[in-house]
């Protein structure tokens, strides 16, 4: 009984993963007005038992559009294009003491990064000629601004943050 309710909820969750990529080709997007490549792309995270973590990546945003008939949260209207800027891929790991974002942006130099932090909000930019990267990360959990620690190479940026634990308080039990 198991199995089946199992393979249920992967026959719905590729059911509605063709369901996005059918709408994706059927979507209306000018390539010609915009005189470059077009790339999109998402990458699924899964923790243990919670519901898959799906994000988006490229310059191309199809969210509302291939989202809409989901029932999920949607600004509703049709696939836009950030012309000339693309969205890196965007990892985001815990451990016990740190938080690691991992950013894909091939292309650039450390130089050509800018990161900046407002509460639990990671804003990056990076841009090098024609290269360029925008992508505003929510953060899982508080973190200390000041203890962050970006390295970059070979196109990968890792950005390591020390939680904020300042409202953490033992207790005494009675």
């Amino acid at each position: 009984m198991r199995n089946r309710r199992r393979k249920d909820l992967f026959e719905d969750i590729f059911g509605d993963m063709d369901d996005m990529i059918r709408s994706m080709f059927e979507s209306r997007i000018d390539t010609e007005e915009m005189g470059e490549p077009l790339v999109w792309g998402y990458s699924m995270t899964q923790h243990g038992n919670e519901p898959p973590e799906i994000r988006e990546f490229g310059n191309v945003s199809l969210r509302d559009e291939m989202f809409s008939g989901l029932g999920l949260e949607h600004q509703g209207g049709t696939a836009h294009v950030e012309p000339g800027v693309r969205k890196p891929l965007v990892d985001i790991m815990e451990a016990e003491d740190s938080l690691h974002v991992i950013v894909e942006m091939p292309g650039i130099t450390k130089e050509d990064v800018s990161l900046e932090i407002s509460g639990t909000v990671l804003n990056i930019k990076a841009k090098n000629g024609d290269r360029k990267y925008s992508e505003r990360v929510e953060l899982p959990a508080r973190v200390l601004a000041d203890s962050a620690k970006a390295t970059y190479k070979n196109g990968v940026l890792e950005v390591v943050f020390k939680y904020d634990r300042s409202d953490k308080k033992s207790i005494k039990v009675d």
